[in-house]
């Protein structure tokens, strides 16, 4: 008797042979036709070959020529494109005006809306004894690579004047009579009738050079003095003596008197002109630079208009100029920063600024011979009291 594994296993066999030959048959087909197709390919490329030689030959004795002018003009437009790029890299003008051009008008405007509602907020949660205190609006700018500068002020001219209407305003003069123990009472009634006579109404205190060298000469008594007043100005001829006995404070609450000239024919427009510059202070201790530029009373438009002068005002003027600014931002001394304009950009297309310090006519160094010693030697002194030997004559 056939069992009915016996006959599984022969058709199960019968049909793995048939399914093994069908495979052989069709690889054995698909083997020819791709040799066939590699046969083709390879006398087509020989033709190609053949045909190429035989034309560039020809081309290459008739036309040397032409093909010699087009590289050069292929490496000039090469060159020129390189140059382009170095320039752009270096310089970054083209790039930096439009930049400039770009600030949203708008989005500034939305900025300074927001910073208005977010003091008047603090003013009705702290309980203000004064609803109309003013809170001031600065621009805080950041750079993509420190500069390496001296400490120095920088002037902006701005189109609406930050002072308001409830800010004190002192005046540094001169003394008609010098002297530690002359009075400067006289002085002080002098200046005060030449700006009555102006109609100059903002300044309120005149403080002579003599008072500030026998009442402010102790550090708590500058700090003082700089609180007490919102706004400085100085004359134009005692700015650099008085700038040494002011201190430190001065500079650190971005106080600086602006220098004017109390001898001009229009002394009015001379202080109103002085009174529209703010101050912002440049160095190489970190990223940022802070600069007033108005005020919370102040009209959206009037605050607009001077942010876009000193944005024009720092693109010629700042170390690096607008290729080394990241980012440019909106704020007040309580508040958030809300930026209004900011670049990714990469750090090894900005180079590092280098701004020299601004020296004397005298400031220069000293050369000559030294003769007490047994060689003869030549000699360099600089101002900042380093010495260096250039050669030496060896005596006979």
């Amino acid at each position: 008797m056939v069992t009915t594994r016996k006959i599984i296993k022969k058709h199960v066999g019968s049909s793995k042979l048939t399914t093994a030959r069908s495979t052989k048959k069709g690889n054995h087909i698909n083997n020819n036709k791709n040799s066939q197709d590699e046969k083709n390919k390879i006398n087509q490329t020989k033709a190609l070959k053949r045909a190429s030689s035989k034309s560039s030959g020809k081309y290459n004795v008739q036309d040397k020529g032409k093909i010699i002018s087009h590289t050069k003009v292929i490496s000039k437009i090469t060159e020129s494109r390189k140059r382009k790029r170095e320039d752009n890299i270096n310089n970054g003008e083209n790039l930096d005006c439009i930049n400039l051009n770009d600030l949203s008008e708008e989005h500034i405007l939305q900025c300074i809306r927001v910073i208005n509602h977010l003091t008047e907020e603090q003013l009705k949660n702290n309980n203000a004894l004064f609803d109309d205190e003013n809170q001031p609006i600065f621009v805080q700018v950041t750079c993509v690579r420190i500069p390496k500068t001296p400490k120095r002020c920088m002037r902006i001219l701005l189109p609406h004047s930050i002072v308001s209407s409830s800010d004190e305003i002192a005046l540094f003069v001169g003394d008609l009579q010098r002297g530690r123990r002359k009075d400067y009472e006289p002085t002080v009634e002098h200046y005060e009738d030449l700006l009555r006579n102006c109609n100059c109404t903002k300044i309120k205190t005149i403080i002579p050079m003599n008072q500030v060298k026998t009442e402010y000469d102790q550090y708590e008594l500058k700090r003082k003095l700089v609180g007490s007043y919102d706004h400085f100005l100085v004359d134009g001829k005692i700015a650099g003596h008085l700038s040494h006995l002011l201190g430190k404070e001065f500079y650190k609450k971005r106080k600086l008197p602006t220098s004017i000239r109390m001898h001009s024919k229009d002394l009015k427009h001379e202080i109103d002109y002085a009174l529209r510059k703010t101050a912002m202070q440049i160095h190489s201790y970190g990223d940022t630079h802070i600069v007033q530029i108005g005020h919370t009373s102040m009209e959206r438009k009037q605050v607009l208009e001077n942010v876009l002068a000193t944005c024009n005002y720092l693109s010629k003027n700042y170390p690096g100029g607008w290729a080394n600014i990241r980012s440019i931002c909106i704020k007040t001394s309580s508040s958030l920063s809300l930026p209004i304009y900011t670049t990714l950009k990469n750090k090894c297309l900005v180079k590092v600024p280098i701004v020299q310090p601004k020296r004397p006519k005298a400031y220069r160094n000293v050369s000559g011979e030294l003769t007490t010693i047994e060689n003869i030697a030549s000699v360099t002194l600089t101002p900042e009291g380093d010495i260096y030997i250039e050669n030496e004559k060896i005596l006979p």
